[in-house]
């Protein structure tokens, strides 16, 4: 299999870099839609030369005047298109800085979705002007605010994912702990995908994906259909839309539910119903099987609900309850499930950020009742020093524990949370979640989890993180003394090549302190390297505008 996607994927990273070169030579395809009144057919690229009554003309006219930008249109004359991306970075430089100053809340979202869109119409012209490499990350994220429900294109095809090679050193990947063990691996996941959107009410998405390793861990090769749901919304509104088909499960910062984006994801044969009755108000009503293909070895059936209430765009609540029958595949369904019950906050002032997740969780497995808690909060801020663009992390994370389960009695009080996609277990993933840790036959049960992190953009498209995580056991087995696990420095280095190719280059470094050496007999800390090739091409075919 993988000698079949290699040929594919050269290609692929070849047509990327063409893509790429086209979009520094200024040539787009239609530009996307504006808004509700401007849909419809008549497609409209931007000339090379643009008069006064022209959509994208009058757009920028006024948002030139809204922000004070410093460069102006000719009055009532015609410009070129370089005039006007000129004028749309003069407002994108005002856009940008009173982002920084005062945060997102501070700039409407209407706007947004205006500068959104003639963004993506001039961002090959935007490309030729060299104040936008300085200011385009910032620029893109800003934007990232405001992406919009209904996709503003007809279709979309094309393929992305990651080739990774990694090597590990008394560390055995996706098993763990093993003193004297090296290894080294190869491990791809190839996504081809195409999307379809014939109205702003139907979406049909198609994705198939190419995964496996050699190495190590042998061999392991497997292509399968990752998703494909089609999803259809009332007509000229959002108030209700349901997805049906296979398809991903990913919420809040994946703490509890998210897609396994490091390996080979996670996905489901479901629905998902979106009502949205207020505004700031969205309700999800979910239900689906693991699918096989990927889902890690598992089966069973996953139900929820999820309601997110947005009163600011700087802050949001989230309430959630999800059932879980999970088991081992091959397993019999015993009437065993999990009920997890969390709430989310979300809070943003000025440069800083705070998450506060605290969950509980109930059920039966093993024929016990469930009785378990766990949850993080997370303090991220962001400042500018020495000219480069900095930022700090603290966090703290606990999944309950309990000495019977440390034993090997019960473990109906730990916390468990295996369909997580958080870095809050470390970059190493020698923790799958925070029910505790296996270490030659012994179980460290529950967890306690310290981060410090720091970040920062040395340049546009290079940019370095540092990270630690400090791991404590909440309960260790009878005869063990230390409930210190240890610490997890990880170091990593990404350089974006361009828009949609990046690498990375990454170095983790585990420093096992007294219960590894108690449960092992070694003081032999585990090491992890890898260098990660990141992807995507795509052709998209834009909605007509209309003037």
């Amino acid at each position: 299999m993988f000698k079949r996607i290699l040929p594919i994927l050269s290609t692929t990273l070849l047509l990327a870099g063409a893509a790429h070169a086209q979009e520094g030579a200024g040539t787009m395809d239609q530009a996307p839609q504006m808004n509700q009144a401007q849909e419809g057919a008549g497609e409209r690229q931007i000339p090379e030369q643009v008069n006064a009554e022209n959509w994208a003309y009058q757009e920028i006219k006024d948002l030139v005047d809204k922000y004070e930008a410093q460069k102006k249109l000719p009055e009532g004359k015609p410009c070129s298109k370089g005039e006007l991306a000129q004028c749309l970075l003069s407002v994108l430089e005002k856009v940008v800085d009173k982002y920084d100053k005062e945060g997102g809340g501070a700039l409407l979202r209407d706007d947004l979705v205006r500068i959104s869109a003639l963004h993506e119409a001039l961002e090959g012209e935007l490309t030729k002007q060299p104040e936008y490499g300085a200011k385009r990350a910032s620029i893109e994220d800003i934007l990232d605010l405001v992406e919009p429900e209904t996709p503003a294109y007809t279709y979309k095809f094309g393929v992305n994912g990651f080739l990774r090679g990694e090597w590990g050193r008394n560390f055995r990947l996706f098993d763990g702990h093993e003193p004297g063990f090296d290894m080294g691996q190869f491990t791809w996941r190839v996504k081809p995908f195409a999307y379809w959107h014939p109205t702003d009410y139907l979406d049909i998405h198609l994705e198939g994906q190419g995964y496996g390793f050699t190495g190590g861990n042998g061999e392991f090769d497997r292509f399968n259909l990752y998703q494909g749901f089609v999803e259809a919304r009332t007509p000229g509104h959002d108030w209700a839309a349901l997805k049906g088909g296979r398809q991903e499960f990913v919420y809040g910062s994946a703490f509890i539910q998210g897609a396994d984006t490091a390996f080979d994801g996670m996905t489901f044969d479901g629905a998902r119903l979106r009502l949205k009755p207020l505004a700031g108000l969205s309700v999800d009503l979910l239900g689906g099987v693991y699918a096989k293909p990927f889902s890690g070895g598992q089966t069973g059936n996953l139900w929820g609900a999820y309601a997110t209430y947005a009163p600011t765009e700087d802050s949001t609540l989230d309430l959630y309850v999800f059932r879980d029958n999970q088991a081992a595949e091959g397993e019999p369904q015993r009437g065993e499930y999990l009920d997890t019950w969390g709430l989310r906050s979300v809070s943003k002032l000025g440069p800083l950020s705070l998450e506060i997740e605290p969950v509980f969780q109930t059920g039966k497995l093993g024929g016990e009742d469930v009785n378990a808690y766990g949850g993080h909060a997370d303090l991220t801020g962001e400042f500018e020093l020495g000219g480069f663009k900095n930022a700090l992390t603290f966090g703290y994370a606990i999944g309950s524990g309990d000495q019977n389960a440390a034993d090997g009695i019960s473990s109906r009080k730990e916390f468990r949370n295996p369909n997580n996609d958080t870095s809050i277990v470390g970059d190493m993933h020698l923790f799958g979640d925070l029910s505790g840790i296996d270490v030659a036959g012994s179980h460290a049960s529950g967890l306690q989890v310290y981060t410090l992190g720091w970040g920062i953009e040395l340049t546009d498209s290079l940019s370095f993180a540092a990270t630690g995580h400090k791991f404590m056991a909440n309960n260790v087995p009878t005869g063990i003394v230390s409930r210190h696990l240890g610490i997890e420095a990880d170091f990593g280095l990404t350089w974006k090549i361009q828009k949609n190719l990046a690498l990375t280059l990454a170095y983790d470094h585990f420093f096992t302190e007294g219960f590894f050496r108690e449960a092992s007999g070694s003081s032999k800390d585990l090491s992890y390297a890898y260098a990660m090739l990141t992807f995507n091409w795509d052709k998209t075919k834009r909605k007509a505008v209309k003037e």
